[in-house]
């Protein structure tokens, strides 16, 4: 298959009227979700190594979102200050989101912006050495409406971390 049809098969799933996310990109094209991602036009994806968690992973206002295995978990919140330890990213006390995100497995941040049901969304994809998303931060909302600081912190950062 060409990457000509590859990104042929991307703006299909874009245009279409079904959610779009890294998952539906991946199985429409057989690639990994980091590989499809690259396939979106070039102003909507730059980025980082992994390397940069601790920079990429403090936000604001945020929705960490969860895609596995037909499950969608999405958690609103202020991503609460975590410590490294035996590899993992501990989010103690402070936000509704607590646990172990496996820090040292993230290879890759992608800084994506990809519109979901019509509206204007971006987040850093966390993505290990196979390519595959372990989780994203999604850029806040209220009312429907993305935060605008959120929004600036992470444009800001992808100018600032991330590469095309």
């Amino acid at each position: 298959m060409t990457e000509k049809t590859m990104e042929e098969k991307v703006a299909a799933v874009l245009s279409s009227k079904a959610p779009a996310t890294l998952k539906t990109l991946a199985a429409a094209t057989g690639l990994t979700e980091l590989e499809a991602s690259k396939l979106l036009p070039a102003d909507s994806r730059a980025y980082a190594d992994g390397s940069k968690f601790d920079a990429v992973c403090a936000w604001p206002s945020a929705t960490f979102f969860l895609e596995h295995l037909g499950n969608v978990i999405e958690v609103s919140c202020k991503l609460a200050e975590g410590k490294h330890g035996m590899g993992y990213y501990n989010i103690f006390h402070g936000s509704p989101l607590g646990g172990h995100l496996k820090a040292d497995a993230v290879k890759t941040i992608g800084f994506i912006t990809l519109p979901f049901m019509g509206r204007e969304s971006h987040f850093p994809a966390f993505f290990n050495e196979e390519g595959e998303s372990m989780f994203q931060v999604y850029v806040g909302r209220e009312n429907h409406q993305l935060i605008p600081e959120a929004r600036d912190a992470f444009l800001a950062l992808k100018a600032e971390l991330g590469a095309a």
